[in-house]
């Protein structure tokens, strides 16, 4: 397989679904330790693939806002989508649990997905 093991392979991709919780910061550190970053789910396709290994948990993803309604990729690249569920210092987002991209306290833990190419 291309990917190590515990990760999906999915379009030259690998993805890891942690089975624990931290926050986003701590999530994202985790992802640099394995190589990788959160992922950058920025297609609809890869939103689902993704979706249909989550069940019904809340992963962070790679998106978040420094100033209000910028959404930014962890690479920088901006998010032209929607994101749902926003509220005040609702900065991070997961998926998983909807069909959508949720805002969510980037405080609060979280299980996560890491990327990186396969």
């Amino acid at each position: 397989s291309a990917c190590s093991r515990g990760w999906y392979f999915y379009q030259r991709r690998c993805f890891l679904l942690s089975p624990f919780e931290l926050s986003w910061n701590k999530s994202r550190d985790f992802c640099k330790t394995e190589g990788s970053t959160l992922a950058i789910v920025d297609t609809a396709e890869k939103l689902k693939f993704l979706q249909d290994k989550t069940g019904a948990e809340k992963y962070f993803i790679g998106l978040y806002q420094q100033a209000k309604n910028r959404w930014r990729w962890i690479d920088n690249s901006i998010f032209n989508g929607n994101v749902t569920n926003q509220h005040q210092n609702f900065n991070c987002v997961t998926i998983g649990l909807t069909k959508a991209y949720d805002a969510a306290s980037c405080d609060i833990s979280f299980r996560w997905i890491c990327e990186k190419a396969a």
